[in-house]
């Protein structure tokens, strides 16, 4: 273990040192473990002793996995560690998949549209429909008695200031304070379960809401409200539906491509059956 430690600091000494030998750190019967393995492995910035833990372990555990290795290397039979089959099997379904990453790599080629959007609630909303209450809100809690619930009040409760002042907003509130100022949809009943209020979309009089809730003071605006949403009407489901379609438009591409492919290596006889 001392030698251990000795080369674990040493790791940390000659991390900027030129040398010319690479030394041993490790050995488990005649697999060794180099010096020069483990600092590729060390992510940089960290303090001394941090970097003597992760090297520690990373040592521990390299010894331990050649100890597997070994053992199965003596109590498997030949056959039982005759690979090649699966190995092939692997590569080419790497290889596939990298030459397929490739093929897609240009995102432009499947770019979404608002209109590519629109056209795919027309054809799944009723999938998506959902009869469930939503707002569209902006929000600060701060805590009770805070000197920024006046100036922030100005801004978030005046249509106009609120509009144009966002990035006022978020300089005056940092990052210690919880708000959300961008025109988020979020579920009804999430937001009275921590902000309990009366809501009544029928009423133009509870668009803002002021209220103290334990140890703080919550500024509310209702921009709009929902009751009943499609997948297009919320970041999240937004996000979802745009990952779906993106999805298909690249399976779209590597299908097409295989199929031309396939037509061109017909025409070349390069298929037989």
């Amino acid at each position: 273990m001392r030698k251990l430690l000795l080369f674990l600091t040493a790791i940390l000494c000659l991390s900027s040192c030129s040398r010319t030998k690479d030394p041993v750190v490790a050995q488990v019967y005649y697999h060794k473990l180099y010096l020069s393995e483990i600092r590729a492995a060390m992510p940089t910035g960290l303090s001394t002793d941090d970097s003597l833990a992760l090297v520690k372990d990373f040592v521990d555990s390299w010894i331990k996995e050649q100890l597997l290795i070994h053992e199965a290397e003596q109590k498997l039979s030949p056959r039982e560690k005759n690979f090649r089959q699966q190995l092939g099997e692997y590569r080419n379904h790497l290889l596939v998949n990298a030459f397929y990453e490739k093929l897609v790599a240009d995102s432009t080629q499947f770019g979404i549209t608002d209109n590519d959007m629109e056209d795919f609630i027309k054809s799944f909303g009723k999938q998506y429909t959902v009869d469930k209450e939503i707002v569209k809100v902006n929000y600060v809690k701060l805590a009770r008695g805070s000197r920024l619930i006046a100036p922030v009040k100005a801004i978030l409760f005046d249509e106009e200031r609120r509009r144009n002042g966002k990035e006022e907003l978020t300089a005056m509130l940092g990052d210690s304070v919880e708000y959300l100022i961008e025109d988020t949809w979020l579920y009804l009943q999430d937001v009275q379960n921590d902000v309990p209020f009366d809501f009544n979309p029928d009423k133009s009089n509870n668009k803002y809401v002021e209220k103290d809730v334990d140890d703080y003071h919550y500024l509310l605006v209702i921009l709009d409200y929902k009751n009943q949403r499609s997948v297009s009407e919320t970041e999240e489901e937004q996000a979802s539906a745009r990952m779906m379609l993106m999805n298909q438009r690249r399976q779209q591409i590597i299908d097409a491509y295989v199929d031309k492919l396939y037509e061109k290596a017909i025409k070349d006889g390069a298929i037989t059956q």
